[in-house]
């Protein structure tokens, strides 16, 4: 069941608002159904009451031999009626607040009758209360005939005494009180249903806007660190919310511009002391000790160059354009042929992809040398996918511990026991290529392949 609950803040409020309502608007049918009936029930009650008060008036100034003939004109399916020396009701039946009102109300009709003279009970015809007789036979067929389904099954029955001491007993059944399922009662909750639905999917989508908005935003920050900042608008926690978010992305954009600007004047002022420190070297008589502080000195300035372009490429921010990389690969691949490695590219034509030609080009290419520098040959494939571009770098050298992997995208971290420690590198090339990506909006994976060798696999989101 958790799996088929809404997950989005629209579809969670629709299913609150849809349950509170619907729950609401079902006990208060219930309510008003309980109280409708009781007033219906009293309402034909009472009807009823003013035809056996009539009868009864009319029975008692009529000589008894012609009772007979009136029971006769007056009995119906819709009502029995007959003498009897005794009431049909005990007083068991005619217990009850209802049966109490209505036998009050009989009373007041023939104001010549004495309250223990008049004695009235509703009763379900399927339950009766003990002591009241079931109608005759043929009233009860002739009245199910009249009312076919819709007979309710309820039966007002009275005795009146009359002047005489014989009992006048009726027995009537009662119309037919509606259901809360009513048609109208559904076609109500229905229609409650599609306007809670539509009010509320019209109103979650304008209030959450501002939230769509700036979740896109803080996507995008991973990717774009100088856009624009978003526009407050919204509930006031909204705009809070996103003021707080254009001054963390401004407080980061500061952090990072002066981390590289620091980075780059470091890198840069050493290249003076260093070039000074290769000119003094010059004039150290013991050629093999001057060899080896030369080669420390080389090695310090690959560092700083490593660092400089490391500091410039993440400050640069170039602009998109639409490229074709089936094109780009095929480009890096020849001019790595041509310089003697061992690179087989197997990328289609008219793969466009919008990008940053250079970075994305610098990355892919740190990538495909760092496969030919490890492991001897590389191979690249490219190919869309439903989420956007795949492209595939395999070489066939040792691979990378899975422990380490997570560790050789830090800047100068280098996996001495896996790699060649005489690459030359500095370990600066998987970090700058996963920058690079992460900038498209895109991720970098390792895998060791059971045959042997390691498989970078870039994803670029379309």
């Amino acid at each position: 069941m958790r799996h088929l609950a809404p997950r989005s803040l629209a579809g969670q409020t629709i299913i609150v608002l849809l349950l509170g309502l619907g729950i609401s608007h079902l006990l208060s049918m219930v309510i008003f159904s309980a109280d409708r009936s009781t007033g219906f029930a009293l309402f034909s009650s009472r009807q009823a009451l003013h035809q056996i008060a009539a009868i009864t008036r009319l029975l008692d100034e009529t000589p008894p031999q012609w009772r007979e003939k009136i029971l006769g004109a007056t009995d119906s399916p819709a009502m029995s009626v007959s003498i009897a020396p005794s009431a049909q009701l005990t007083a068991q039946a005619r217990g009850g607040i209802m049966n109490t009102l209505l036998a009050r109300y009989l009373s007041a009709l023939l104001d010549s009758k004495l309250p223990d003279q008049v004695a009235v009970a509703v009763f379900e015809q399927s339950g009766r209360y003990s002591g009241v007789p079931a109608l005759p036979m043929a009233h009860t067929q002739m009245m199910e005939a009249m009312f076919h389904s819709h007979a309710s099954g309820r039966i007002l029955g009275v005795s009146v005494q009359l002047q005489d001491g014989q009992w006048l007993n009726f027995n009537t059944e009662l119309p037919e009180r509606d259901s809360i399922w009513s048609t109208r009662a559904v076609l109500s909750m229905l229609l409650m249903g599609i306007a809670v639905v539509v009010f509320s999917l019209w109103l979650i989508q304008r209030l959450t806007r501002p939230l769509r908005v700036f979740a896109a935003a803080a996507e995008h920050l991973g990717k774009d660190m100088d856009a624009p900042p978003l526009v407050e608008t919204g509930p006031v926690e909204v705009r809070q919310a996103t003021r707080a978010f254009n001054e963390m992305q401004e407080r980061l954009r500061r952090l990072v511009e002066n981390r590289t600007r620091m980075l780059a004047a470091i890198s840069h002022d050493l290249r003076t002391p260093i070039t000074l420190l290769r000119l003094r070297l010059e004039s150290v008589p013991d050629q093999q000790e001057r060899t080896r502080m030369l080669a420390s000195v080389d090695t310090m300035d690959s560092i700083i160059a490593s660092t400089l372009s490391f500091a410039h490429e993440d400050a640069r921010n170039e602009e998109a354009v639409e490229v074709d990389l089936g094109a780009l690969l095929d480009s890096i691949s020849d001019d790595m042929s041509d310089a003697g490695m061992q690179v087989e590219c197997d990328s289609p034509a008219g793969v466009i992809y919008r990008c940053r030609p250079h970075g994305l080009r610098r990355a892919l290419t740190n990538l495909i040398e760092n496969a030919v520098k490890y492991g001897a040959s590389a191979r690249v494939d490219l190919s869309k996918t439903p989420a956007g571009v795949e492209i595939l770098i395999t070489d066939r050298g040792p691979g990378i511990p899975d422990s380490e992997q997570d560790k050789v995208f830090a800047p100068f971290y280098r996996v001495e026991k896996s790699r060649n420690p005489d690459s030359g590198g500095v370990g600066l090339g998987l970090s700058v290529s996963r920058a690079i990506i992460d900038k498209h909006g895109g991720e970098i994976e390792l895998k060791n392949l059971p045959q042997g060798g390691l498989q970078v696999r870039v994803l670029l989101p379309g």
